[in-house]
């Protein structure tokens, strides 16, 4: 398929999405195209059991089609750069009716209202965890939701709402009603949203069950120059936002971090001796209160870096690389206190003093180095994070240094120092040939601790963000590495499908003979006969008592 100019987005556009946490896009493809594509999203959803889940754009190829067209390509494009990847992790949602006798009232703010069994449809406010891999929560733009709405979705079907300016939150705490958006999404639309951006599901008091198809876009590249239509370096608030807060100095920092600036680029640096005031700030429990401290003592810079190695330091001892509980709400990060951040294998939420480091960059390098070697591995988690953020520029030099806490003792130090290469996209043939090691398996001690429990609680998620690890080497790599293709070749064979479509994006991105052989080897086999998406309960001949036993079976699945 030949790909057509993408659309990419405006400096308002982008701008907008840096504050609100999300953008609605047209695809500007015809009526028919999405008419169709409900039709067997449907389908798919109602007759091929079990539930075809990441399977489902196999079963519609079509929705490929949404992905590469011009304005979704483009909108994508122009917030996670121009190499940005679709990860494995493609998921279809059905909001089945209520129906008339269990039809709700409820407020667009409301936690949790009622859904209809088989919906797969989550009411309360929620931030997302990277499926098969918890990942870090990140401030600077990685990954986003995308959200395709093939029909008309009127209020009272149940489009998925938003918590406005979100996405910069640590916790669901201190939020409200002004910044909920919830609206009419026609046909066609396509939501992007910062992965890390508050939702949630709406109850559907219509007929008709609604349909949404969510993909998670993931940035390969650190940003270096705009990828979309820029045509003004200076930042304006636009009109009409739909977040409650007032952040112009977050916001400037995030928008020069797009268009590959220095950070604090135009930023009027508070006084020095303001930094107690602030310091004490990024404790609040307002989130603007702490925000707007937060990006305050970054902007200060090198005088500020001291102060924030002894908050971050003063964090040790206190078990927070301990995932909590599974059914408790830290586990989520909605702990009653504010101030906790936690390790899960969800997600890992920085201490913000890390975050402050990582926007500082180079000046905060060399301490954050000596913290790599620290005794607690909380400190050697937010140390290597707040590296990561710095960016390849000002960390790129201590890669290889990231890359040795692949041999840590603690699991859930491998983890983010693994998302850490990620971000970077750099590192040298050492460490190239330890993720090699992890997706073949030869991962020593990995099996039972000393006390006879698993080490490491899932090794999929490794081995999953070793291959997104190497997908960002290709694709910031000006030269060839035949370890690098052959450990994408190795991964091939991993049982867990992500990695190894992971691999073959990587090596279709390598193009050389050997590796575009094996990518489509690996997925010939995979292939989906689409044509069994033509037969006639498309049409929605259907019956009633089919719908009504195979949403029981889905209900028992799920």
């Amino acid at each position: 398929m030949n790909r057509q100019t993408p659309i990419l987005l405006s400096d308002e556009q982008v701008q907008r999405y840096i504050a609100d946490g999300y953008i609605i896009v047209d695809s500007n493809l015809a009526p028919s195209f999405h008419d169709g594509v409900t039709k067997r999203v449907a389908y798919a959803l109602e007759y091929e059991l079990p539930h075809p889940g990441d399977n489902i754009v196999p079963r519609v190829p079509a929705l490929d089609e949404l992905c590469e067209a011009p304005a979704v390509r483009g909108a994508l494009m122009s917030l996670m750069g121009s190499q940005f990847a679709l990860a494995p992790h493609r998921f279809p949602h059905n909001n089945e009716p209520l129906g008339k006798d269990e039809a709700t009232v409820f407020t667009p703010f409301e936690n949790q209202p009622k859904m209809s069994k088989g919906s797969i449809a989550a009411s309360a406010w929620h931030q997302d965890g990277h499926a098969s891999c918890g990942r870090s929560r990140w401030h600077t733009f990685r990954a986003a939701n995308v959200f395709y709405f093939p029909h008309d979705t009127p209020l009272n079907m149940g489009p998925t709402r938003f918590l406005a300016g979100s996405h910069l939150y640590a916790s669901l705490h201190d939020i409200c009603a002004e910044q909920v958006v919830m609206q009419m999404i026609p046909a066609g639309s396509v939501i992007i949203a910062d992965f890390d951006l508050a939702h949630a599901g709406t109850p559907n008091n219509s007929n008709d069950c609604r349909y949404m198809v969510k993909f998670v876009a993931l940035r390969t590249r650190h940003p270096v120059a705009p990828t979309w239509d820029h045509q003004n370096p200076e930042w304006h608030t636009p009109d009409d936002l739909k977040t409650p807060h007032d952040l112009p100095v977050v916001w400037k920092s995030l928008w020069n971090w797009l268009r590959g600036a220095v950070r604090y680029d135009g930023i009027t640096v508070p006084d020095i001796k303001e930094l107690p005031r602030l310091m004490a700030g990024m404790r609040s429990a307002s989130q603007q209160g702490r925000l707007a401290c937060l990006y305050d003592v970054a902007a200060i810079g090198a005088p500020a870096v001291d102060e924030l190695v002894d908050a971050l330091l003063q964090t040790a001892g206190q078990d927070r690389h301990r995932s909590p509980d599974t059914k408790g709400k830290a586990y989520y990060g909605e702990s009653a206190n504010h101030l906790d951040r936690y390790f899960t294998e969800r997600q890992f939420l920085p201490e913000d003093a890390a975050i402050a480091l990582g926007a500082i960059g180079a000046p905060a390098v060399k301490p954050l180095v000596a913290l790599l070697h620290h005794q607690d591995p909380w400190i050697r988690m937010n140390a290597v994070y707040a590296l990561g953020d710095a960016g390849p520029t000002a960390a790129g030099a201590h890669a290889d240094d990231i890359g040795a806490l692949l041999n840590d003792p603690e699991s859930c130090v491998i983890r983010v120092a693994l998302d850490v290469l990620c971000a970077l996209g750099t590192f040298g043939p050492a460490t190239v040939k330890q993720l090699h090691r992890f997706l073949t398996r030869d991962i020593p001690g990995s099996d039972v601790s000393a006390d006879g429990k698993p080490r490491f609680a899932m090794l999929d998620q490794i081995r999953y963000l070793c291959s997104l690890a190497l997908l960002a080497w290709v694709s910031n790599a000006d030269t060839p590495s035949a370890e690098v293709e052959a450990a994408l070749m190795d991964t091939l064979d991993d049982e867990n499908g992500y990695p190894p479509l992971v691999a073959c994006l990587a090596l279709e991105r390598i193009g050389s003979v050997d590796a575009m052989r094996a990518a489509i080897r690996y997925l010939r086999a995979r292939c989906w006969d689409s044509s069994q998406n033509t037969r006639p309960a498309l049409s929605g001949e259907w019956t009633k008592a089919h719908r009504k036993a195979t949403l029981a079976r889905m209900a028992e699945y799920t």
